[in-house]
């Protein structure tokens, strides 16, 4: 097989070819188109929409009421804007991923956690949200020290294949990868959900089971 094809647990794929393995879905897919910058994948309007999302980061934020702004302190570095650290790559494997949506009419929600996963290689990762009711799946791009950048579509829970990134501008996704803390990552993305200004997914791994080992 052409080393340039990976298995990989993508929703949002390039190319399509279904299969469930492990207890996640994967994917056949292209990782040719994972060569080039993420800024020569992204269309224009996502392009724009990430160099606006501290000014995203800013609006929500001032948009959460003061009933609530307690709340949103609760969440420590995971809402602060400039809380992103080094290292900021996604190993691969299982994450408990929670959502947290804040401003306009939202005001400050955040939700029970759900599975996500993240697999690759050296040249490539992608990441997919396995359980919920809207799966987002896509590519991680390296950027900078301090984030990774998402593209991806949109998955409805009755789907088993989202449209190819670029192709329905409406099922588009794209977002931030940042390290907040150890072990601790979030995912902003540049379109909410629900009438809120900002969605920010939480990214905590979930801890292995390694055979023949005991915690202590």
């Amino acid at each position: 097989m052409n080393r340039a094809l990976l298995t990989l647990a993508l929703f949002g794929s390039l190319t399509a070819g279904c299969a469930t393995t492990r207890g996640h879905t994967s994917v056949v897919v292209d990782a040719s188109a994972q060569t080039s910058g993420w800024e020569s994948v992204a269309t224009a309007a996502d392009l724009e929409r990430i160099n606006a999302l501290p000014e995203r980061w800013a609006k929500a934020r001032a948009a959460v009421p003061k009933r609530l702004a307690g709340k949103l302190a609760a969440e420590g570095p995971l809402v602060q804007p400039d809380a992103a650290l080094d290292l900021p790559a996604l190993p691969p494997g299982p994450y408990r991923c929670r959502l947290i949506r804040f401003g306009g009419r939202a005001a400050f929600t955040s939700f029970a956690p759900d599975i996500c996963y993240v697999e690759g290689d050296t040249k490539s990762l992608s990441f997919t949200k396995q359980t919920g009711t809207i799966l987002p799946g896509g590519w991680l791009y390296a950027d900078t020290s301090k984030r990774q950048v998402f593209l991806g579509t949109f998955r409805n829970g009755s789907e088993k294949i989202a449209p190819s990134y670029g192709h329905d501008p409406a099922r588009d996704v794209a977002g931030v990868i940042e390290r907040v803390a150890p072990f601790r990552w979030r995912l902003a993305l540049t379109q909410a959900g629900k009438g809120a200004l900002l969605d920010v997914y939480e990214l905590v791994p979930v801890p292995p089971t390694v055979p023949g080992s005991s915690a202590r």
